[in-house]
């Protein structure tokens, strides 16, 4: 069955096999475009057809609880806004940035190695958005526009906020920022041993006490800056060590002041109740309850997390655990298979940068294949030696496995789960129409238990096969250490597609115009349109021309352009071969 797919309003755009001669076209006799640079476009591999096809519509009213999490970490807000129909399509519903505040060491980030820099990101000053010289992933104006895209593609945008603690006194500021607000005078470092002690304790930082009205209005200030934005959700870090309102001699009212003020605030701009989660590890600490944070907001469930995925690195069926550590409802929770601090710390037991890409997909996988809670992916640098904000887009984030596990985990949203790990295999059915195996003793292939999934025939998502169900068993060859069953004429399966154009452009469906000024070595150049091509736009061209493309007015044409009202054009490509354009930060507009 072919899966009809969705337009995605908005030009996206990845150019391959394109050189830039040093040809200027000529628009008409009386009029020629600005000169355009000759700039090399590095290639990209085109994506291959089963890379296609369009997730499901997610529910705009749905709760980021019922999405998957791309955690986009240290990008630049920009990065992020050029690849949102990747990440819509790999079927994430939600990004998290990494907090924006003013940080520490405001001017020395640029050229510094992750190891070196990261954890300053979460080293704060204000509690305010960067601007000017102290922007370094972007500013205020930059992610007003990723949330206006980001609302075009249905994906939601979640922010870290670090309100628990200011950097440290060598941080290029004066000691003004220490005197502003009131801090902690207990005086020792946090442990698990005492209320006290968890939320008074200091981690190494100037511990703000955040009992204090001050600190409290200028956080909530903060929030309502981001509401401002058309941000949509909010992760706490170092939730674990800000006092709940059940912390006795130790309480404060910080947690129903902040996060009421922030929905009243949303609600009083017309927009949805943002959602909260907050990062508590390991335990609470004594005398303390999870259920103190999960009155008010998600929480992160580590240990749970850690077990998995050492489970799958060490192919240990029998510690994957159906249960979850913290005993709360999943619909409270938000899993990973890593996160930035088990990638990104250089010591302890979490450790997980050691791991392959299939150690940690797997992970994700069973994770992600849960009902209720919320799963986080973590975009990877490189390695820990890059520039901090270096981008890996091959880091494992869009594989095909991420991609349909994600898409599973929303088609499959509200059946029931039926856990059953068999034969050195995870299994999770969810309804009786949909599976998700995961080879944990990687054994390459097995014969499964598969209770209550219907008999039939099932396409396995990742590996495109055809498996048959009898009984409550199938047979499976893993591809990717995992598989994904759902019926043959479930709209997840994708077909290839076959496309008449020699250029697309996917996801097309804006109120501007494109045209195509093409032009040959004569350099009698003429406009083309684009014309609908199944989920794209298209243009065909002759092996060689040269082109450039320009975006006009809604309704202009082929016969009614006036390069006086263009609103911008690309520089010159040549085409050679045919090119599908999906990523817009790989297009260079003049």
């Amino acid at each position: 069955m072919k899966n009809k797919k969705s337009l995605i309003p908005l030009l996206i755009v990845l150019l391959t096999g394109c050189s830039s001669p040093n040809v200027e076209p000529s628009i008409s006799p009386s009029k020629t475009p600005t000169p355009i640079p000759s700039e090399p476009m590095t290639p990209t591999p085109t994506p291959s057809p089963t890379q296609g096809g369009s997730s499901p519509v997610i529910d705009d009213d749905l709760s980021i609880q019922d999405m998957n999490i791309l955690h986009a970490w240290n990008w630049k807000i920009n990065d992020v806004k050029s690849r949102l129909y990747s990440i819509k399509e790999a079927g994430y519903g939600a990004i998290q940035l990494s907090p924006l505040q003013v940080k520490v060491d405001k001017n020395n980030y640029a050229n510094q190695s992750t190891s070196s820099q990261w954890w300053k990101l979460y080293q704060p000053l204000a509690f305010k958005i960067s601007e000017g010289e102290e922007s370094f992933l972007g500013t205020k104006d930059d992610l007003k526009s990723l949330c206006k895209e980001a609302d075009k593609y249905d994906l939601k945008i979640v922010v870290d906020i670090v309100s628990n603690h200011l950097a440290g006194t060598n941080n290029n500021y004066n000691d003004q920022v220490y005197t502003k607000y009131p801090l902690h005078s207990y005086g020792q470092k946090t442990n698990d041993n005492s209320i006290q002690a968890v939320v008074q304790g200091h981690i190494g930082l100037p511990d703000l006490d955040t009992s204090k009205n001050q600190v409290q209005q200028d956080v909530l200030s903060l929030l309502k800056n981001y509401i401002d934005c058309g941000v949509d959700g909010f992760r706490f870090d170092a939730a674990k060590h800000i006092e709940t309102p059940d912390d006795g001699d130790y309480a404060s009212s910080y947690w129903p002041t902040i996060l009421n003020g922030a929905t009243s605030y949303a609600k009083s701009k017309n927009m949805n109740v943002p959602y909260y989660y907050g990062e508590i590890l390991n335990t609470c600490g004594k005398g303390r309850s999870f259920s103190s944070y999960t009155k008010y907001m998600s929480i992160v469930d580590n240990n749970q997390a850690t077990d998995t995925v050492n489970a799958v690195y060490n192919k240990s069926i029998s510690n994957i655990k159906s249960t979850y550590n913290t005993k709360e409802d999943p619909s409270k929770l938000v899993l990973w298979a890593e996160s930035h601090d088990t990638y990104a710390n250089d010591s302890g037991y979490e450790s997980t940068r050691s791991y392959d890409t299939e150690t940690i997909n797997k992970a994700y996988i069973i994770q992600a294949s849960r009902k209720d809670a919320a799963t986080l992916y973590l975009a990877r640098p490189t390695s820990m030696n890059v520039t901090i904000c270096s981008i890996d887009d091959n880091s494992g984030w869009k594989n095909q496995e991420i991609r349909m596990i994600n898409k599973f985990h929303s088609y499959f949203l509200k059946e029931k789960e039926n856990i059953n790990n068999n034969n050195g295999c995870f299994v999770n059915v969810r309804g009786n129409k949909g599976a998700v195996i995961v080879d944990v003793a990687d054994k390459g292939s097995a014969s499964i238990d598969v209770k209550g999934l219907s008999n039939g025939t099932y396409i396995d998502l990742i590996s495109s096969k055809e498996v048959e169900v009898k009984n409550e068993k199938a047979t499976i060859t893993f591809s990717k250490g995992a598989s994904i069953l759902v019926d043959k004429n479930s709209p997840l399966v994708e077909e290839d597609d076959n496309y008449s154009s020699s250029i697309l452009i996917k996801g097309y469906n804006s109120s501007l115009s494109y045209l195509a000024w093409t032009w040959s070595n004569n350099n009698q150049g003429k406009w083309v349109s684009f014309t609908e091509d199944k989920d794209a736009i298209g243009i065909t061209l002759n092996n060689n021309d040269s082109y450039i493309i320009v975006e006009f007015p809604s309704g202009t044409t082929t016969g009614n352009a006036n390069w006086d009202n263009k609103i911008r054009q690309s520089i010159d490509y040549q085409y050679s071969g045919s090119q599908v354009i999906y990523e817009y930060s790989q297009i260079s507009w003049k």
